[in-house]
């Protein structure tokens, strides 16, 4: 065998050919979930059943961002409305879809969230508890070095 010919059985194209850098295509069942993430920016975003996030979504989450790290005053008027508009929206279609759903789906929902509210208060307590045992433990050293 020729050199060249070695070199064209070696070489081989691994991965998806087209694919974008910083798209990612997670298996899922059915269609592929497209995640649109930029490292710089660490924004992350989704769309479903093979859909790319549209524009005004990650727009949004531009916003939010900077809203986050700069404060709202950091951005204009027609910013901060477009991000209110956005996530009013999201969150209106969200309580749509659970009123929507099937009666064992809501039931699961409303027992997994009891459940959920029951453990962080149980943690929350216990997390308390130990916080004033280390303290009287810190003032009893402290009270017996005052006193000695």
């Amino acid at each position: 065998m020729d050199t060249p010919e070695i070199v064209e059985e070696i070489l081989a194209h691994h991965g998806v050919k087209g694919q974008k850098w910083g798209v990612r295509r997670k298996a899922t069942v059915g269609a592929q979930e497209v995640v649109v993430s930029d490292k710089r920016k660490k924004i992350k975003t989704s769309g479903g059943a093979g859909h790319p996030a549209h524009r005004d979504a990650v727009s949004v989450r531009k916003t939010g961002q900077i809203a986050r790290k700069s404060g709202v005053k950091a951005l204009s008027d027609q910013e901060l409305q477009a991000y209110a508009k956005r996530i009013q929206l999201e969150h209106n279609v969200k309580r749509l879809q659970y009123h929507e759903s099937s009666v064992p789906v809501k039931f699961v929902k409303t027992i997994l969230g009891q459940t959920g509210k029951k453990t962080a208060e149980t943690i929350s307590d216990e997390g308390t508890r130990a916080v004033k045992r280390q303290l009287v433990k810190k003032f009893a050293k402290t009270a017996a070095v005052a006193a000695a």
